[in-house]
């Protein structure tokens, strides 16, 4: 049960100028070069965040992530010890949620993780690039085993929070469900669950007629910018083409369309049409005009309906699901032009600092 999240804008020269580095940590860098390595390098020191690896012995695989460790305080619980992680979304590297957590201004006493994905960063770098013969495009159940490993090798505390977006969103709704035991409270944006990704989009990639994260020109990176933001038909929004003058990053031919086109074949565990996590206690945020991940497909599938109270605004069926909607917002971009992270970052460090206990 929740209020519809109130879009406080910053100063204009925010809603005119969105930051090149913002660009890319919404976006994903592996698809735009906006900005320079020591930029990059700058921000992710700022962060406290090391690029970090690890073995899961169980799925004989090299999970690549980034931590920040904790700073303990006396007396202070180590098994206890509350920890964020976060879950990145399609195409991004674990390092570019640098800015976001350094935003959000987390204690030192909380320790921060964040996994890289199969299909991302380092995974393509040290496995695609280099044996591309040998290489298998991830699933559905081998993303959640790798996560789940992951939790247990690094030894997350039970006292962990979540926040993913988009395909981080699905992640993370699957692993707080499969390992309620680690993760208490969560955070989806626009998760992809299956379900609630816009149809015509995965027709569009699909049949080919949509180059959705496989940009091969300008003009596919303005439609993507346009898809990201309220829609490439909508006239009414202030900023047309939220997007910066960029060189295309080279990744591998096809990768990206390929990984999509295997997550978006549906299997039994992965294509309810409904939550099938009523008890864990969540906060869904979901932009209203986001053509990537359907608004309207979302409500159905956590069976959210508007209140007789309108100081209640939205209610979930699940009693501990918290759905609030950003309004005038598209997948990545504001109407006017703002970037989702800064919109939701009050309401998301609200959220995921409050940990039992503390």
């Amino acid at each position: 049960m929740t209020a519809t999240i109130i879009n406080q804008r910053s100063s204009s020269e925010t809603i005119i100028r969105v930051p090149q580095r913002k660009i890319e940590a919404l976006v994903g860098g592996v698809l735009m070069n906006t900005v320079g390595k020591a930029a990059q390098k700058h921000i992710l020191n700022k962060s406290k965040l090391v690029a970090k690896e690890i073995h899961l012995p169980k799925c004989g695989y090299t999970m690549y992530y980034h931590e920040r460790e904790a700073v303990n305080e006396p007396n202070q619980d180590v098994h206890n010890h509350p920890t964020i992680i976060f879950f990145h979304g399609l195409s991004m590297r674990s390092e570019e949620l640098a800015g976001f957590i350094k935003s959000l201004d987390i204690p030192p006493h909380i320790r921060i993780l964040c996994p890289e994905q199969m299909g991302h960063g380092r995974d393509i770098d040290n496995r695609l690039r280099t044996d591309p013969d040998n290489y298998t495009m991830p699933t559905h159940q081998r993303m959640l085993e790798s996560t789940s490993e992951f939790l247990d090798v690094v030894k997350c505390s039970s006292n962990t929070n979540a926040f993913g977006i988009s395909l981080g969103g699905a992640v993370c709704y699957y692993i707080q469900n499969h390992r309620p035991d680690i993760i208490q409270r969560a955070i989806l944006v626009s998760p992809a669950i299956l379900c609630c990704v816009d149809k015509d989009l995965v027709n569009g990639i699909r049949d080919g007629t949509s180059n959705f994260f496989c940009l091969k020109s300008r003009q596919d990176a303005k439609l993507l910018m346009r898809d990201l933001s309220t829609g490439r038909d909508d006239d009414t929004r202030k900023k047309k083409d939220p997007v910066p003058k960029f060189s295309r990053k080279k990744s591998p031919e096809g990768h990206f369309r390929e990984l999509l086109l295997h997550l978006l074949e549906p299997t039994e565990e992965y294509a309810a049409a409904k939550d099938v996590d009523t008890e864990s206690h969540r906060l869904v945020i979901w932009p209203e005009k986001d053509r990537i991940i359907n608004y309207e497909e979302g409500k159905q599938f956590f069976e959210v309906t508007s209140s007789d109270n309108k100081d209640e605004g939205l209610v979930s069926k699940s009693a501990n699901t918290e759905f609030e909607c950003v309004a005038d917002c598209g997948h990545v971009f504001h109407s006017d032009g703002r970037g989702i992270f800064d919109i939701i970052r009050p309401r998301v460090k609200e959220y995921l600092l409050n940990f039992k206990g503390y």
